[in-house]
This record gives structure tokens, C-alpha cells and sequence, in this order.
């Protein structure tokens, strides 16, 4: 299945890096922390009988460009205006939404601020507060960023990958495009994610357009929050066999986790 890729600038003065493919019902694929939309290939090629695919680099995020000021009082409520726009601009009305980790925040965001537009959500492990430690390196001076990467390359391998070989596979071009976007996603996008509005009443009305997987391999601790949400709004959650990036190690698994939750 062929891939488009194409860049479109949106009435706000944005320039989005697109990839499409499919025929279909949209879906739409949200990238998390790392910000590239490559790392959806396998399982977008795997859904393109079925849906139309849609995935983009996050503003900001290496083929995308921001409009002045973007990142001014950024939130996932603005980024999710902002990603009505591009879908305005494809002449989507409405989707199937896709997002793991951050990318999971602005679905909900999609969903609670735009729920006309969105037919259902399907999240994996959202981080419902920020890490301590990734406050502290938004406050690093431009000197520190470095070290960041580093930190970085080391965590998303080793702490969120089952599958070395895989995310290594995604390529040098991509890897080397993630040593910039780490230092975007840390200064200007981690912070927003404890914006999200968690209210149980809104969740427990929207529940039956939200899909929720954890990684079984993932450490208990690191999203036991989103177990507890959801146990107490009534959300279904499914574990799936791997850590953050089931659209990497395992895609035909999560390829058909989606199909199930769109019949």
C-alpha cells in the first residue's frame, strides 16, 4: 500500500507534514512525545484496506512547522484546536482518533472540546501528571540540551521499547530528527499534559466513544493512575503484550485491537 506525503498549511499558519493512506472511514494517528508520524508506517499500512489513514508530525516536530507564537500558552486544548484545523484543511468531518502517551492527551482533548468531529478514541497509557524530573529539564538552560537527548535516547530504547530491534529499525533519519524533537516535546509540549481536564461526570458520559490499552510489560507504577480513573468512570481498559509503543513492536496486534473497537 502507497504512502502520500505532503505538507499543507492550515488557516492558523501552520505547516503540517502529512502521510496517507488507505480507503475508508478516517482514522487519525497522533503522534506521543517524539513527535514523528513515521513510526505508524507498519501499523497504517496494516489498517489501509480498511480505513483512510492519517498521520502527521506534531508542530514544531520534524517536518511540521509552527505558526509564530505557537508554543505562547501551548495546552492540549490548543493543540487539539489546532489539529481541527488540519483536519478542516483535509476535508475530514470526522475520525476514529489514535494516540499513545501525549498523543493519547490530546485525543481526550479532541473528544471532551470537538466530539462531533470525533467517532471514537482509541489511548494507550496517557500520562496524567508530569514527571518530576522532566519539569526539572524544562528548567535546564539551552547548554543542557545534550544531555536531554541522551537522556532521551536512553529512556524511549531502553525504558518504553520491548522491541530494541524494532525502534531502532525506524531508521537513522528518523532517530536523527528525534535528537531536535526531544528538546521541543521537554521545553514546550511535557508541560501541558497535567492541563488535561480529568472530570469523572464528563469521562463517565463520554465513555463509550473511549478505548483504553496498557503495556503489560510496563513497570505497574508508571500508569497505575489510568487504571484507577478508569475503574472508577467505568471505561473498559485491555492490556496489551509490550510497553509504550504497541504501533512499533507489536502493530499487528494493535492493528487488530483497532478493527474490534470500530465494528
Amino acid at each position: 500500500m502507497s504512502f502520500k506525503e505532503f505538507q499543507v498549511q492550515t488557516e492558523d499558519g501552520m505547516t503540517w507534514h502529512v502521510e496517507q493512506t488507505g480507503s475508508g472511514p478516517h482514522l487519525l494517528m497522533i503522534p506521543s512525545g517524539e513527535g514523528d508520524c513515521h513510526s505508524f508506517r507498519k501499523v497504517a499500512a496494516l489498517l489501509a484496506p480498511t480505513f483512510t489513514v492519517t498521520a502527521f508530525d506534531m508542530p514544531g516536530f520534524s517536518r511540521s512547522v509552527p505558526a509564530p507564537h505557537a508554543f505562547d500558552n501551548i495546552t492540549t486544548y490548543t493543540v487539539a484546536t489546532q489539529i481541527i484545523g488540519l483536519m478542516d484543511k483535509l476535508s475530514i468531518p470526522s475520525a476514529t482518533i489514535y494516540g499513545s502517551s501525549s498523543g493519547g492527551c490530546f485525543a481526550v482533548a479532541l473528544l471532551q472540546e470537538h466530539e462531533k468531529r470525533v467517532e471514537c478514541i482509541i489511548v494507550h497509557e496517557i500520562p496524567m501528571t508530569v514527571l518530576k524530573n522532566l519539569k526539572d529539564w524544562a528548567a535546564w538552560p539551552e547548554s543542557e540540551n545534550p544531555k536531554i537527548v541522551e537522556i532521551c535516547k536512553h529512556v524511549f530504547l531502553d525504558g518504553m521499547n520491548e522491541d530494541k530491534e524494532a525502534w531502532l529499525g525506524l531508521g537513522e533519519e528518523y532517530h536523527k530528527r528525534l535528537e531536535t524533537n526531544f528538546i521541543v516535546w521537554v521545553k514546550n509540549y511535557s508541560p501541558c499534559v497535567e492541563a488535561l481536564r480529568w472530570d469523572k461526570e464528563e469521562l463517565k458520559r463520554l465513555k463509550g466513544k473511549i478505548n483504553w490499552t496498557l503495556g503489560g510489560q510496563m513497570p505497574m507504577a508508571m500508569f497505575f493512575e489510568n487504571v484507577v480513573l478508569t475503574t472508577e468512570v467505568g471505561i473498559k481498559i485491555k492490556l496489551l503484550d509490550c510497553k509504550h509503543f504497541p504501533y512499533v513492536s507489536i502493530p499487528g496486534v494493535l492493528a487488530e485491537y483497532i478493527q474490534e473497537c470500530c465494528k
